[in-house]
């Protein structure tokens, strides 16, 4: 065979659908798209689950609720009553169960739960045990141990940071000491910048209290100067009051001589013009 001779296999390659070319083609006219509307045009096509305006299925259809957590752990459950099948002294771990056909598989974790009694003496070696299990196990002789550690979501979460933090250089994390050493230190700075912004607050508290005491005995002692002055001003004017009755009794007094020297007087001259008038009387009796 030559190479000019090879052909590609029955029906593997076809001619591609000619279109708009007449009716006698089967495709013309409409070129297989229909009788028009939105989707025989060329273009922007409907979006995806669009119908037309009418609510869609997927609104149509109730919708999911809640979540599924990825980090969840699918314990199998084993009851304490069914370890009562197993001799004194007997160690129970993920294979022995299986053995039992307690559980369907010994590579998934596996929880002992606190349902029924037990009175053997078992040595129970499992991921998970309820407390109620365990102090069971525990008083019946026997002993529950864990063997995975109980981790809380922050406890997680720290783990996680350290296995990130593990891959880093060294020098990355030299440089995160000296920034925890330069903010330790900043912190030391700032927190002497308050302890001495706090003692200078304090004095200059105070000197303003000293101020303001001293202001209020110099206040009083203007006060008591103030009363003292008004008191000795009172007691200069009930002196003044005293010596003006004094001056007003004495001034009456020399009136009151007065008018009596005035009144001797008068009688006096009454008397002295009655004694001539009484002089001649006596020479006219005479004659």
């Amino acid at each position: 065979m030559q190479a000019h001779e090879l052909k590609p296999a029955r029906g593997s390659r076809q001619n591609r659908k000619r279109i708009g070319r007449g009716n006698a083609s089967g495709t013309g006219t409409h070129s297989g798209r229909g009788l028009g509307g939105q989707k025989s045009r060329s273009g922007r096509k409907p979006r995806r689950f669009f119908e037309g305006g009418q609510t869609r299925l997927m609104r149509r259809l109730p919708r999911r609720r809640g979540f599924v957590n990825r980090f969840r752990i699918e314990y199998q459950p084993v009851n304490l009553r069914d370890l009562e099948r197993f001799d004194d002294g007997a160690d129970i771990t993920n294979e022995t169960l299986k053995e039992a056909g307690l559980i369907d598989s010994a590579k998934k974790p596996v929880k002992i739960l606190a349902s029924g009694e037990i009175t053997r003496k078992l040595n129970v070696r499992v991921e998970r045990l309820s407390l109620t299990a365990k102090e069971r196990i525990e008083a019946a002789g026997g002993t529950a141990e864990e063997t995975t550690e109980r981790k809380v979501r922050s406890e997680r979460r720290g783990a996680a940071k350290r296995k990130r933090r593990k891959g880093k250089p060294a020098e990355a994390e030299g440089a995160g000491d000296e920034k925890k050493g330069k903010a330790k230190a900043q912190k030391g700075d700032g927190k002497a910048d308050a302890e001495k912004g706090s003692a200078e607050t304090k004095g200059a508290g105070d000197e303003k209290k000293d101020k303001g005491k001293a202001k209020a005995q110099k206040g009083d002692g203007k006060a008591d100067a103030e009363k003292g002055g008004a008191e000795a001003e009172g007691a200069d004017d009930e002196k003044k009051d005293k010596g003006k009755a004094k001056a007003q009794k004495g001034g009456a007094k020399v009136k009151a001589e007065k008018g009596g020297a005035e009144t001797e007087g008068k009688a006096d001259e009454a008397a002295a013009a009655e004694k001539p008038s009484a002089d001649k009387d006596s020479e006219g009796d005479g004659d």
